[in-house]
């Protein structure tokens, strides 16, 4: 029924936890999927402006391909109606003026050789130079009837014009230089006048999980292009890594937060059932002596035995034993708190180990001496440590009494002594059942006891083993429980040399 109830609140316990992580893992998940999807619509963005960049530096190389190289490279000695920049209408004396005006300029303007340098080496334009184009260099032919516009419009009337192919080899050299890794994938024509279209198109790719730029195919007709991507995912990671590490450090620092408070819920838990344990189990065994002296008093006051002098004794003989009996219990108790809390002090003193448990097993013995088999193993060599030895006697009788508790019927019982280097070691084996292996490291806390199913035919309420430990730390020592391969099992205790 215990259990029962405890399986129920863990139930409504676990159940808001559940929930919040649930909810918060959402929560996370969806701003970090936000997160992705703001940062894929600012690499459209970047890739669109990247695009007609690139379609810009490619008018601009025609350009000086055309007209700026050929005009540079103009002799006086070369026929200039021959020279081919600007139109047909365009005279000889413009050109020849547009030379020596371009020649002059670019003279005084020493950024232009280097940006003429990179686009020789067929290099992108960086865009430290890029900027550069926007200076009076594009407009210095306009009053001599020369404009970029014309050069390629010239080519696009070639049967043979090949700068579509040429803008998308330099927009991918740029894709390449900026965005490592990212590819451009299949292309899909679409008509450029039905803007509605483009737009929906353009917000329909980012909606199915595609990533695409309107890419046209010229200026100067009404064709168009949805240009897709691909490999862009790890782009897109590596730009919301932080936001992720930031949601991975949330969500981890609210699961640790959960699983410490389930934790302290299951400790706060497992003290309140040591707790209604040892209540039911000190109830018990303070109800017996309280019990038989009440009705010994009840007797001696009620039935007129106060002039048998014999049995006024003995009635008075049996109350003095139960008191004595409340007195030990209550002094365990107190003792148990001291010791726990640091405020008893222990009086150490240098202590022959071989004869100090010798004495106890005699003393063990003579008490025990109808139920018990016990065999003492001694060290060979002497043994000599300062020891509190009141505690420590206590401890070595109580590993005795907990054998014969749990052991049965004739149980046999061996102690032994020996010394392993800076360290000694006192074991108590008795051949009983053991302990289950799940309550091996848990015989050691206060006021627990090996489950009997609320039986209370084996005495005590789980602070003997708990007084053991505390009074083995205060010796800078320890104690260990194991079971034994055959049957029975050992206490063990370790001093420090």
């Amino acid at each position: 029924m215990q259990k029962n109830r405890l399986s129920k609140k863990k139930y409504r316990i676990v159940s808001p936890m559940i929930l919040s992580m649930i909810l918060l893992v959402t929560f996370v998940g969806y701003w970090l999927h936000s997160q992705y999807y703001n940062e894929k619509k600012n690499l459209q963005i970047e890739l669109s402006q990247l695009y007609h960049k690139s379609i810009n530096d490619g008018e601009f190389i025609l350009f000086y391909q055309n007209v700026i190289k050929p005009a540079l490279n103009c002799k006086d000695t070369v026929n200039i109606d021959s020279l081919k920049i600007g139109n047909k209408k365009t005279s000889a004396e413009f050109k020849k003026a547009y030379i020596k005006n371009l020649k002059e300029y670019v003279d005084s303007n020493k950024t232009y050789q280097t940006l003429f340098n990179v686009i020789e080496k067929k290099s992108i334009i960086p865009d430290s130079l890029r900027k550069e184009r926007q200076y009076e260099i594009l407009r210095l032919g306009y009053p001599y009837q020369i404009y970029p516009g014309q050069i390629l419009y010239l080519q696009r009337k070639n049967p043979k014009d090949t700068s579509n192919q040429f803008f998308r080899k330099l927009f991918l050299k740029n894709l390449n230089s900026k965005f490592t890794g990212i590819k451009t994938g299949q292309e899909k024509s679409i008509n450029r006048n039905d803007i509605y279209l483009l737009e929906k198109t353009n917000n329909d790719t980012m909606r199915r999980g595609r990533l695409g730029i309107i890419a046209y195919s010229s200026r100067y007709n009404n064709e168009a292009n949805i240009l897709y991507f691909e490999n862009y995912f790890f782009y897109l990671i590596s730009k919301i890594l932080a936001q992720i590490i930031f949601g991975i450090v949330l969500i981890g620092l609210s699961v640790f937060a959960l699983v410490f408070a389930y934790r302290s819920y299951l400790t706060q838990a497992k003290l309140n059932m040591l707790r209604s344990d040892f209540v039911s189990n000190i109830t018990h065994e303070l109800k017996i002596p309280v019990a038989t002296a009440k009705a010994a008093m009840e007797a001696i006051l009620n039935y007129g035995i106060t002039d048998d002098k014999e049995k006024t004794k003995s009635y008075l003989q049996m109350v003095a034993v139960e008191m004595n009996r409340l007195d030990n219990l209550t002094s365990r108790v107190l003792e148990h708190s001291k010791l726990e809390s640091n405020k008893h002090l222990l009086k150490k003193e240098e202590t022959n180990l071989n004869e100090f448990i010798a004495r106890i097993v005699k003393s063990v013995e003579l008490f025990y001496a109808d139920t018990i088999t016990i065999e003492y193993n001694k060290s060979n060599q002497q043994i000599t440590i300062p020891i509190d030895q009141v505690y420590i006697e206590g401890v070595v009788r109580n590993l005795i009494e907990n054998s014969k508790k749990y052991g049965g019927d004739n149980v046999s019982i061996v102690i032994k002594l020996w010394q392993e280097g800076s360290h000694v070691y006192v074991s108590v084996i008795d051949n009983g059942p053991g302990i289950p292996k799940e309550y091996l490291n848990k015989v050691f806390d206060r006021f627990f006891r090996v489950p009997t199913n609320n039986k209370h035919n084996v005495k005590g309420f789980g602070l003997g083993l708990s007084f053991a430990t505390l009074v083995m730390k205060q010796h800078n020592g320890s104690i260990s429980a194991n079971n034994l391969p055959e049957k029975g099992c050992e206490i063990k205790l370790k001093f420090q040399l």
